[in-house]
């Protein structure tokens, strides 16, 4: 207590200052926004769709905010986020395909998203389709969660096809041959396919064969991996089938040159609107059993981000995946619903009424497939395409070149 008449030290000039600026970074530590860096390609329709969302989560969560990072491929993606996890500097969630997820995990740089569902009871997980679930689980661990998911499709020239007497697209891949066979007397290319491990699979699967065996061994240059190849030789050799590499096919298709073209269901985000006849989609042919194979990434987290970063991620990444934000990232991207529960929600029927075939191929996630998603499938998948490319092109038999392709896999493993 200060007596009558004491005199106070002085206090500095100085001194106030610098409990001033204290005074304001503290305050400015305490307000600074949670930021959580999102890194991914999303570019296009697709691009703005997304960003979309993220200002809409951003505004509902005014105490934090997720940054959207586009990094213009997936080439570069994968490169920045090696680099990225090398200097110890990833970001906090990011897309990732399923080979990059099992050397992120294994090396200890992921935080599995598991821990986040098994504490939120609100979170259902059994309404994902399973295919969803089991791309995302390593060693009976949910590590990440889907993201962008599609399966290929044919697009073909309705108009053509009714012309030639086909009313329907055909249903398995004999009728498709046939159909390319009668579409070679109308002055167009029957089909056009890229060199793409991707179709090869989904046909391998309806032939009962698969890509790698359960313990990794490789097992596509069985005997249904050649028939698969040799189908898809016969058709080039038969001139019915020209190759064509990258997204000049969807050109030539648009502009009425090529009467059928496979690729992602996303394509038609980009293709609708644009033909100057009447489009058809519709799934793959069927082969001795129904198969397809999904593609896309899923959505990883990183261990080395903050508590209060990760919980802001786990909060956007519920959000997204919510039914109703997934039916509003189908309608513009394609891409397909990771919910069941999806397709009972009135905007989804809206959508299929309006995009005939659609629902047709969403049915196909009953019976989907995926990639394997181990480590040596990150080379295994160059050494699979360059075989497909090197019998394609009848430079090897399609024995000779998927033997090839499973030595060069074995030799890796070892």
């Amino acid at each position: 207590m200060v007596k009558r008449g004491q005199v106070l030290p002085r206090i500095s000039f100085s001194f106030l200052i610098l409990l001033a600026i204290t005074l304001t970074v503290c305050s400015n530590r305490s307000s600074k926004k949670v930021a959580v860096d999102f890194w991914h390609v999303m570019s296009g329709p697709l691009g703005r769709r997304l960003d979309e969302m993220i200002d809409e989560f951003n505004a509902l969560h005014p105490a934090g905010r997720i940054v959207s990072v586009h990094m213009g491929s997936y080439d570069a993606l994968v490169q920045k986020l090696m680099g990225a996890v090398a200097s110890n500097n990833p970001p906090v969630i990011a897309q990732m395909y399923e080979s990059w997820t099992d050397q992120f995990y294994e090396a200890g740089f992921l935080y599995p998203l598991e821990d986040f569902v098994k504490v939120d009871p609100g979170f259902a997980l059994d309404d994902f389709f399973p295919v969803f679930i089991e791309d995302n689980t390593y060693n009976n661990k949910l590590v990440t969660l889907p993201f962008n998911k599609s399966i290929p499709v044919f697009y073909y020239n309705q108009d053509l096809i009714e012309q030639y007497g086909f009313q329907d697209f055909p249903e398995n891949w004999e009728d498709f041959r046939k159909l390319c066979d009668t579409l070679r007397y109308s002055g167009v290319w029957p089909t056009s396919w890229p060199i793409d491990v991707w179709y090869f699979s989904t046909l391998l699967y309806q032939h009962g064969g698969a890509l790698l065996d359960e313990t990794g061994n490789p097992q596509f240059h069985d005997d249904a991996g050649i028939r698969v190849l040799e189908y898809i030789v016969d058709l080039v050799k038969d001139s019915l089938l020209y190759l064509n590499p990258g997204f000049q096919r969807q050109n030539e298709f648009l502009s009425g040159r090529v009467a059928i073209i496979p690729a992602s269901v996303v394509s038609w985000a980009f293709v609708k609107d644009r033909p100057g006849f009447r489009m058809g989609v519709r799934p793959f042919p069927n082969g001795p059993r129904s198969a397809t194979v999904i593609a896309g990434t899923n959505i990883g987290m990183f261990a080395r981000s903050s508590n209060d970063q990760k919980n802001l991620a786990w909060q956007f990444i519920r959000w997204f995946l919510q039914a109703e934000n997934q039916m509003r990232w189908t309608e513009a991207s394609y891409y397909l619903p990771t919910r069941q529960s999806v397709r009972d929600l009135p905007a989804y029927h809206d959508f299929v009424s309006k995009n005939p075939g659609y629902a047709q191929i969403v049915d196909q996630l009953e019976y989907a497939n995926t990639e394997p998603k181990t480590q040596i499938w990150f080379t295994g998948r160059i050494y699979l395409n360059e075989a497909l490319e090197e019998a394609i092109r009848l430079e090897r038999t399609p024995e000779q070149a998927l033997n090839y392709a499973a030595r060069r896999i074995s030799v890796e493993q070892q």
